[in-house]
């Protein structure tokens, strides 16, 4: 409620693998915790990934966070706090408190006569009738964008829409675990690879979507895809020059799935980080007739209607044609992070969070804010920052 101000022993910001599993660490050895998250659920970028194993687990961690979700929501010891973003962080006698305002339900359901009006009236589709009940989505309302519009709130007959409502509270600890995770590369940055400009170009996020049955894409039996790995990632031009520690993996995982087995698909990398020779996927490429190449491709460009790859293959440089090209991107650090700056925690060079001089003040990082990481160690990373905390807080933690 407004004014509301809710008392823990550690405050976990960031919702995502690693904030899920610390919060479920702690509440297990008895530690109470406010969790903090900006989006309107738990589980950060999972939410959008599908399983990769239909027929037989390729261990992508996707369920595993699910699990996380439901023990951490079980939980009694830990209070969640969705759609929240931090107005104020103050520390006084080693205690934190975070100021947080939250918007309200932009649709009162006690007002709405669920007539439509609103519906009818909305330039963006932003308002949906969906199972007797109106429906808001924030991103694409043009008033909370900032441009003028607000022609919902006008035709409604009962008053019952409030786009800018919102309630203050208060989290306090005296200790703060920050997994406030990483962003996808943005591929339109990368203008060579023709993201945005040429037809049948995707992200691996948009397959992501495509397998989950949210987008069309052109990956039927007979088709020919190619997978281009290292998208923003060990660049010195765009994106960072860090391994992004996940592309390989999830790739991998992508390309093996079982959904269309006569799909042609090649892949282009540069090698492959972060699996051993005889790793299990690596096993399973090779009884596979997927087609690797070990370049990274000068560009896409449209050709006859289709993305065509122009790349260097020994001395020479080859363009094959694709029905679709995915851009496996890679992860960067979030540097427009109002809570890290408010915190002023360092980071390294690159921009990712650097543990120094934190833990002296009770603040403990997990997770790919730290450096990109996969669903795995970012799980990893949550217990061990859990197990700091309670260090920290003088519990007992085994």
């Amino acid at each position: 409620m407004a004014g509301g101000k809710d008392i823990a022993k550690v405050v976990v910001v960031g919702g995502g693998p690693a904030g899920l599993a610390c919060a479920a660490e702690l509440a297990v050895r008895g530690v109470s915790v406010a969790l903090l998250e900006k989006r309107g659920s738990l589980g950060g970028r999972v939410q959008d990934l599908s399983c990769k194993g239909k027929v037989r687990c390729r261990q992508c961690d996707v369920c595993r966070v699910h699990r996380l979700r439901s023990q951490v929501l079980a939980s009694e010891l830990i209070t969640v706090h969705t759609r929240v973003e931090l107005e104020q962080v103050e520390r006084n006698n080693g205690r934190y408190r975070f100021d947080l305002v939250r918007p309200n339900d932009a649709i009162n359901a006690g007002l709405c006569s669920r007539c439509g009006k609103c519906v009818e009236a909305c330039p963006t589709g932003a308002m949906t009738k969906a199972a007797g009940k109106i429906v808001l989505d924030r991103n694409s309302c043009r008033s909370i964008q900032g441009l003028e519009c607000e022609r919902c709130v006008s035709v409604c007959p009962v008053g019952a829409i409030d786009l800018f409502g919102e309630e203050h509270l208060s989290v306090n600890g005296n200790a703060v675990v920050v997994a406030t995770g990483s962003l996808e590369f943005p591929a339109s940055e990368e203008k060579r690879l023709g993201f945005g400009e040429v037809s049948g170009v995707m992200t691996s996020m948009d397959l992501e979507s495509f397998l989950e049955g949210k987008m069309d894409a052109d990956l039927e039996n007979g088709k020919k895809a190619a997978f281009i790995l290292c998208v923003g990632s060990r660049s010195s031009s765009v994106g960072t020059p860090k391994c992004s520690s996940v592309c390989c993996k999830y790739s991998l995982r992508q390309a093996l799935k079982e959904m269309f087995p006569k799909l042609s698909i090649t892949m282009f990398i540069m090698d492959w980080r972060g699996l051993s020779d005889d790793d299990g996927l690596l096993r399973e490429l090779a009884t596979t007739d997927i087609q690797v190449v070990r370049s990274r491709p000068a560009e896409i460009f449209s050709e006859g209607g289709r993305p065509a790859v122009r790349y260097e293959s020994g001395n020479d440089v080859e363009c094959q044609c694709y029905d679709t090209v995915v851009l496996s991107v890679g992860l960067m650090p979030d540097l427009d992070d109002d809570t890290l700056s408010q915190m002023a925690i360092p980071r390294d060079p690159w921009g990712d969070l650097k543990d120094e001089n934190c833990a002296d003040r009770g603040v403990f990082l997990a997770g790919s804010c730290r450096g990109p990481r996969d669903i795995g160690h970012c799980v990893a990373d949550g217990i061990v920052a859990a197990h700091h905390a309670m260090k920290h807080l003088g519990v007992d933690h085994g």
